[in-house]
């Protein structure tokens, strides 16, 4: 019934796909590492080796999207292929295959997320329009959330659940019309509340709510723009709270908070460099560019540096995820921790053996999840003997507080989306 497609492999822009013998930008120098062997073992003190690795088919398929439940022993992955596939991840750190065919469809998946305060309840988009729900106890699909307000369906790009599991959040790709959309959905209630449509010029490609504020939203765009919204406002312009102009495209946004208590955004562009706003004040707190974290990972070619994103790791710290593209990843994976606006050595991940699309951090067992162009799933546990960093050893540049990036915030009144 499923064709084998051809090989595509998936590139930072979302909805782009390339020949996989092209899976980036092409090196003319191969990549290697800028300093010795024995400095690498003391700026990364944490070198880690595999604790478990499985092949999500026989065929040749990119593992493109990670979700793992509240209770951290399911595992969903969302594949290239159009299939989505569930893991149990034991105590042990060993991934077992679950299910290898929960959800099989006709268009792309752009999206996997669980609930966050149940362990049973999933949910997938896919580029048609569709948002799928599913009981994974019995490998159900239990609704199908859709917008067909104004007739066809709107392409998605991503999709999210707030913080108390009662909204879904999917977002569009630019429709026929010229506008992309943010479409909200009651999921107790099973149905559409409404949607936003003009707070991004175009493709949106990253939804996320705030981890602990269920009201709390941020958007980010190719347009370059990242929103956030209160969405317990009554119109669309009184639920705009901040804009921040990133000036160049975006891929991926993730919230922080640092030791104060203060809120952060960070966002990964489609050319690879990693921006930091204070959510409230707007600010420019730091901006790494890619030539900036090729020097943090001690690599010599920026060309193949492969941001994949971010993650927290507990008192209010995060850290970066990236790698090498060269020799199709199997070089160099990496992470650099954030310390007072600065990119420090941390870890690094051994026999990797793909370039690296999507992964997942469980803070509170300390390990590491991947998934990438090879269609492997690897977890790494990372040890906790010492924090793998070097104090003396800083790498970024400071881009202090900007009112250049402050977007004048004017929208039109709208319904409130529930």
């Amino acid at each position: 019934m499923f064709e084998e497609p051809l090989l595509f492999i998936y590139t930072k822009h979302p909805f782009q796909f390339l020949d996989p013998q092209s899976s980036d930008e092409e090196s003319p120098v191969p990549d290697a590492d800028s300093c010795t062997g024995k400095e690498l073992i003391k700026l990364f003190q944490q070198e880690i080796s595999p604790s478990s690795e499985i092949a999500a088919s026989l065929k040749r398929t990119c593992g493109l999207h990670l979700s793992q439940s509240c209770q951290y022993d399911t595992l969903a992955v969302g594949l290239s292929r159009k299939e989505l596939q569930l893991y149990r991840v034991r105590e042990s750190g060993e991934l077992a295959l679950e299910n290898g065919s929960l959800g099989r469809f006709q268009s792309g998946i752009r999206g996997v997320k669980f609930f966050n305060g149940d362990p049973n309840s999933l949910v997938c988009c896919t580029e048609d329009g569709d948002v799928h729900l599913y009981d994974v106890r019995n490998g159900s699909e239990v609704h199908r959330f859709e917008d067909t307000s104004e007739g066809l369906k709107k392409t998605i790009s991503s999709c999210d659940i707030n913080q108390n599991d009662r909204v879904l959040c999917a977002s569009s790709e630019v429709q026929k019309n010229g506008d992309s959309f943010l479409l909200f959905f009651d999921i107790r209630q099973r149905s559409y509340l409404g949607c936003y449509w003009e707070c991004h010029s175009d493709d949106i490609t990253h939804v996320r709510f705030h981890p602990t504020n269920p009201d709390l939203f941020a958007s980010a765009s190719v347009d370059g723009l990242i929103n956030v919204f209160d969405i317990s406002k009554l119109t669309e312009d009184d639920a705009m709270q901040y804009c921040y102009n990133v000036e160049t495209a975006v891929d991926s946004i993730n919230w922080h908070t640092d030791p104060t208590g203060r809120d952060l955004i960070s966002c990964v562009t489609t050319t690879n460099d990693l921006h930091l706003y204070d959510v409230k004040s707007q600010d420019s707190v730091a901006l790494f560019n890619r030539e900036k974290i090729t020097e943090a990972m001690r690599r010599t070619s920026v060309i193949d540096c492969n941001v994949v994103g971010t993650h927290n790791c507990g008192n209010g710290n995060f850290f970066v995820l990236a790698g090498s593209n060269f020799n199709k990843g199997k070089d160099c994976l990496r992470t650099l921790r954030y310390d007072n606006k600065c990119l420090l050595p941390d870890r690094s991940f051994t026999n990797s053996k793909q370039i690296v699309r999507a992964s997942v951090y469980n803070e509170k067992d300390q390990y590491l999840i991947a998934t990438g162009e090879g269609g492997l799933i690897t977890l790494w546990k990372c040890r906790t003997d010492g924090d793998g960093s070097d104090s003396t050893t800083t790498a970024g540049i400071i881009n202090s507080a900007s009112n250049s990036l402050k977007q004048k915030l004017h929208v039109s009144h709208r319904a409130k989306p529930y």
